[in-house]
């Protein structure tokens, strides 16, 4: 007997889906930097990059900004939603991931309002056109999914998904490793983005700690890089 009910997770699997348009395709999330300086550049350094970007970029940062305005969403606490939009256009230290994380909000922003536009997600879509919010990443995506009936849990684990999906899609155009290696770093992988997904659901903002130096300063330097395939 089949465990899926609905549409729910048939939702999932579209929202998951790197055909998705949200312009992630051209992230690579300061990989190129460490690629370039031969920092990362097989399967062993991936995975070191890979873990240290969730644990402390994402579980400190996006995804738990991700959990709590999927919280203030489910309250319709619009304010609390511009509030933490705000704080994490103050916390994103390097111009490029800023200015994509607002990009891909955006495109967030209309495409799901487009697709499946009740009246919360119109409402949203409407406070990101009306530049009510910078419309970030991370605060759209809780924002909206708290609207798809998709719970918490599962809005987190797509959010890390959709992120190591790209970060590996990155690594095989960047030639660290292959597409077979890229879906055994995705299934070695999957563990880890369980447990940070359970850690998330206990956190509040007093856990918000999103910057991650190393990132930080990589994606400085990919701004002033001459030789450039992603725009993070």
């Amino acid at each position: 007997m089949s465990h899926f009910q609905g549409d729910s997770s048939y939702k999932i699997f579209q929202l998951a889906d790197s055909l998705f348009p949200t312009g992630a395709f051209a992230c690579s999330y300061g990989l190129e930097t460490y690629a370039q300086e031969d920092r990362v550049h097989d399967a062993k350094t991936l995975s070191s990059f890979i873990s240290t970007s969730v644990r402390v970029g994402l579980g400190h940062g996006d995804a738990l900004f991700t959990s709590m305005s999927y919280i203030s969403s489910q309250k319709k606490s619009w304010e609390e939603i511009i509030d933490l939009d705000n704080m994490i256009h103050t916390m994103k230290l390097a111009r490029e991931p800023r200015e994509a994380s607002i990009k891909m909000g955006r495109r967030l922003a209309a495409t799901i309002s487009s697709v499946y536009p009740n009246q919360e997600i119109l409402e949203l879509s409407s406070m990101v056109e009306t530049r009510k919010l910078h419309g970030h990443h991370p605060i759209v995506f809780g924002a909206l999914f708290a609207h798809l009936d998709i719970s918490r849990e599962d809005c987190i684990k797509i959010f890390l998904y959709t992120w190591l999906s790209t970060i590996i899609s990155a690594a095989i155009r960047l030639r660290i490793i292959g597409p077979i290696e890229g879906q055994q770093q995705i299934a070695s992988q999957l563990s880890l983005l369980t447990e940070a997904s359970n850690a998330i659901l206990s956190r509040n903002l007093d856990d918000l700690a999103p910057s991650c130096l190393g990132l930080d300063i990589r994606m400085m330097q990919h701004e002033n890089s001459y030789s450039r395939l992603f725009i993070t």
